[in-house]
This record gives structure tokens, sequence and C-alpha cells, in this order.
């Protein structure tokens, strides 16, 4: 499925829409990860998929990382 530049919000090079959109964005593609800020710690059990871009890159502090969930277990913890 292709992505548009909605899907980019967020993302630290969306900055590159206003110039006409960021590079990753032809060949992106819309995958199913769980959102994961670098402040939580494990289990991210209860934690909602999302559906984001596959190059997305988040920023800040504050930054919210996505996780592919076949890396988490069944009881939310990270796989070894």
């Amino acid at each position: 499925m292709m992505i548009n530049r909605k899907h980019c919000s967020g993302c630290r090079d969306d900055f590159y829409n206003a110039r006409g959109g960021c590079w990753s964005l032809e060949s992106a593609k819309l995958v199913t990860r769980i959102p994961v800020g670098m402040w939580e710690s494990p289990p991210y059990k209860n934690k909602k998929k999302e559906k984001v871009p596959n190059c997305w890159h988040g920023e800040g502090p504050h930054r919210t990382i996505y996780v592919d969930p076949e890396v988490l277990d069944s009881s939310g913890y990270w796989k070894r």
C-alpha cells in the first residue's frame, strides 16, 4: 500500500514535504508497528498496534519508536 504525505506527520524528515516531499515517500510502505516511548519500560503487552510508514523516524526528547510486533513475546517483553 502506497502512502501519502499525511502519514509523514511527526517524522523528523517531514520538513521535506514543504519542498516536494520526503525522499522516502515514493518507496515507503505502511507496516504494522507497536509504539513504544523511549521513557517506557517493558512489558508492552497492552500497547495498540498502528500502521506507520516503514521509513518513519521520530525526534525529540520524548521520542516514540515503532517496533515490529515480532520482536516482542506474548507477555510483552523483548524476545531473546
